[in-house]
């Protein structure tokens, strides 16, 4: 009689209810792994048509997944068995060769199984797979994170597709931390850079080979990095890359670089590599340690020496002991220079001592005693020490020489910080009383002469060395409203009454005479110089009247600028140098010297009453309100770069100093604030309260002196060459010019600055006669009198 499961297999085939019952029977006698009944399964499996086989043949291919027994095996890869269920099905693809065909990437998870399968058929058949996967497969196996040096890493490091960015970049910062052959050949042979991570750009240099790709400015960057990583296979590879670029700005970037970098400084001996320009290739040889070249590029040290004055000051303290190093260079020359003048105002405390030290050390004296004068007047006292016994031959020498060694620099150190404090001085010298009013003061352009403006319809020129009065002009038919001196022994008076419809006229005095220059209604409001005797004023009928030298006068309708009708000049400014005219009329407007439409014109705003100019394309204006503007020409229009309200009651005037670019105000409570050329921010403020109104103000051309005349008959005269001793104390001596000398006398000739800061300004005063005693300015210097004078105009 036949076996049971026989019988089975073969009632199973029909699809009757005896069929479907034997097929129950058949399959769960198999469950329980009946020899017997496997064969029956195995036979169903074999059997083309029948019902059951595709049934079969996966239970088959799950047994012999199960058991790895040989027969099944064979039955599997002969029928070609697939089992239905992982993990069976992935095994069984493989041993069926259809991973490719039929294995989803939602199934990759059971491939590193599959290649450690211990059947050689499944785990070369997943390795070839694996081998060549792309697509969604592939990015599934990536996503797998395979670790380093696994069956499954290494597959795919063999697969010619490259990973997307998320493994890539994870395998080139592997391969950037631990070099690895295997990963290197994928990567190079892939040519992907990393798309992300703080060091992708050295991957880019790595896989790229056009050469206008390596030159690219991120891409020299990181051909640098990499030279720098020394042993790494990366250095080699972009060593290789540079060699065959010979890219000269790539060059002259790495050679930078090499100044900082032992690894780098010997890539560019290897190769030769050196900056282009000639005074960075010297000192590159000089700090790289390569002597012969160059002593051979630069045999007597000149351009080391201009390469120094360029240099930072970390480079000089680099190029000093490389120097000292090489022991046959002029280090004096090279750190000084052929102007040694120039180099010492610019040199650094280390560079000042370090030099000192070597030319005390040669024992040049004379050398060191010449530098000593060009110094700061502190650095000089501390230098002093290195004399020793020596001293200079010449009595004028020793007598400073002298001077230096009796200072104590603890002394001249108080000394300096006291005089610190004068930085917000501004220290009134004289005061001149005059018989009247005083409506305007105006300073003579080529002498110590000071042009006064009267109410009792008379104008009058004094002498400040004398305090006395030099020349007197009446006779005018009104008051003298405004008073300007032109230099030359001559003064333009203008007079001044109550009604805008009364003639009033514009008179020249010079010698004892006075020649009218124009009559027209309305007062003259303003006066400004404009170069060698010429004026520019302002007339309360709305004229601009512009005279010439000889005396000729034009007159300009102030309207014309695009000040609106009825617009006249409160002030008027020139600048010196390009001849352009200011003219405040509540708006400020700018014209050109020759006249014409105006340049530029303030929009509507706070009303502006006074104007000067701080260069050609910069003013300054206050309004009566206290509000004071620094305001940029561009082309057509004014940008304001600075504002400051002052907190008065009202301004009364204001002038611009020349050599500093500050500004004076005053206010109506007799007040004086010195403000800042760039910020504005005061820096100086001087009260007197024995003024009642200011009238008038002037500064002396050079900026050296401040007058400014009051409604009581009195002109107060301010010395503000004692506001720049703080700056000068501590410049260089050879930075300065016969001009300080004077504001150094004008502090000397201060008590309480004489008696705080008098052992400064001693010294300071001695190394100035001394620089400047052959000087013809010395001879015309002139001292102004002190004190209080009473003079009938």
């Amino acid at each position: 009689m036949r076996p049971r499961a026989d019988r089975w297999a073969d009632a199973s085939a029909g699809r009757s209810p005896r069929g479907r019952w034997a097929e129950r029977r058949l399959f769960a006698a198999a469950r329980r792994r009946d020899p017997e009944v496997r064969k029956a399964v195995a036979r169903v499996a074999g059997t083309p048509g029948h019902r059951l086989r595709e049934r079969a043949l996966g239970t088959v291919a799950a047994w012999w997944a199960e058991t790895r027994d040989p027969l099944l095996r064979e039955c599997a890869v002969r029928l070609g068995a697939v089992a239905a269920e992982p993990p069976a099905r992935a095994v069984t693809l493989a041993l069926a060769g259809r991973l490719a065909a039929d294995l989803a990437p939602g199934e990759a998870g059971a491939v590193p199984g599959l290649l450690a399968d211990p059947d050689p058929d499944v785990r070369a058949r997943a390795e070839a797979f694996c081998a060549e996967a792309s697509g969604a497969m592939l990015r599934a196996l990536w996503a797998l994170g395979p670790d380093p040096d696994s069956p499954l890493e290494a597959v795919l490091l063999a697969n010619g597709e490259p990973p997307t960015s998320g493994p890539l970049d994870r395998l080139w910062e592997r391969w950037l931390d631990r070099p690895d052959a295997r990963v290197w050949a994928a990567l190079s042979r892939w040519g992907r850079p990393a798309v992300g991570g703080p060091r992708a750009r050295l991957t880019a240099v790595a896989v790229a080979a056009e050469p206008d790709v390596l030159r690219e400015p991120r891409n020299r960057a990181a051909l640098i990095d990499a030279l720098a990583l020394g042993d790494h296979p990366l250095c080699a590879i972009a060593e290789e890359k540079v060699a065959a670029l010979r890219d000269q700005t790539l060059v002259d970037e790495l050679c930078d670089r090499a100044l900082d970098d032992g690894d780098l400084r010997t890539i560019c001996a290897k190769h030769g590599f050196a900056p282009k320009d000639p005074m960075r290739r010297v000192v590159f040889f000089l700090l790289t340690g390569r002597p012969e070249q160059h002593r051979a590029m630069d045999p007597d040290g000149s351009l080391l020496s201009l390469a120094y004055a360029s240099a930072t000051d970390s480079v000089r303290e680099r190029m000093r002991t490389a120097m000292l190093a090489a022991g046959d260079l002029d280090l004096v020359r090279v750190i000084v220079g052929d102007d040694r003048r120039a180099r010492v105002e610019s040199m650094s405390p280390g560079e000042v001592a370090y030099l000192a030290e070597q030319l005390a050390g040669r024992g040049a004296w004379d050398d060191l005693w010449s530098i000593v004068q060009d110094l700061p007047i502190a650095t000089g006292v501390s230098l002093v020490r290195l004399f020793g016994e020596w001293a200079p031959r010449g009595d004028d020498d020793r007598r400073v020489f002298e001077l230096y060694r009796a200072t104590a620099p603890d002394a001249l150190a108080r000394a300096v910080e006291h005089l610190e404090g004068l930085r917000d001085r501004v220290t009134r010298q004289a005061r001149y009383l005059f018989r009247g009013r005083v409506n305007d003061v105006s300073f003579a352009p080529d002498g110590p002469f000071l042009a006064a403006a009267g109410t009792n319809r008379v104008a009058g020129v004094f002498d400040l060395r004398t305090a006395s009065l030099a020349e007197r002009y009446d006779g005018f038919g009104a008051s003298v409203g405004r008073v300007l001196h032109v230099g030359g022994g001559a003064l333009v008076a203008a007079e001044r009454t109550n009604r805008v419809d009364r003639p009033c006229r514009l008179l020249r005095c010079a010698g004892g005479e006075a020649r009218a220059l124009h009559a027209a209604p309305g007062s003259v409001t303003c006066l400004a110089r404009a170069g060698d005797g010429g004026f520019v004023a302002g007339t309360r009928a709305g004229s601009l009247l512009v005279g010439a030298p000889g005396g000729s006068v034009e007159s300009r309708p102030v309207a014309a600028l695009g000040l609106g009708g009825g617009a006249w000049a409160r002030s008027v400014a020139v600048h010196p140098g390009s001849g352009r005219i200011a003219v405040a009329a509540r708006r400020l407007a700018v014209t050109a010297p020759g006249g014409g439409p105006a340049a530029a014109v303030t929009p509507p705003g706070p009303a502006v009453a006074w104007t000067s100019f701080a260069d050609a394309d910069t003013l300054v204006c206050a309004g009566r309100g206290g509000a004071v503007r620094r305001l940029r020409l561009c082309g057509d229009a004014f940008e304001e770069t600075a504002q400051v309200g002052l907190d008065v009651h009202g301004l009364v005037g204001m002038v611009g100093l020349p050599r500093t670019g500050e500004v004076v105000v005053a206010d109506d409570g007799g007040g004086l604030h010195v403000l800042d050329a760039g910020t504005l921010e005061r820096t100086a403020v001087h009260r007197a309260a024995d003024v009642q109104n200011r009238t008038g103000m002037t500064v002396s051309p050079g900026g050296d002196f401040l007058a400014v005349g009051n409604a009581d008959g009195s002109t107060d005269l301010f010395d503000l060459r004692v506001h720049e001793v703080p700056r000068i104390v501590g410049r260089p001596v050879a930075s300065l010019v016969p001009g300080h000398l004077a504001a150094v006398g004008s502090a000397m000739a201060d008590g309480p600055v004489r008696r705080g800061g008098g052992v400064a300004l001693r010294l300071l005063e001695a190394c100035l006669e001394h620089r400047f005693r052959f000087d013809v300015e010395l001879g015309d210097a002139v001292r102004l009198s002190a004190g209080e004078f009473d003079i009938s105009l």
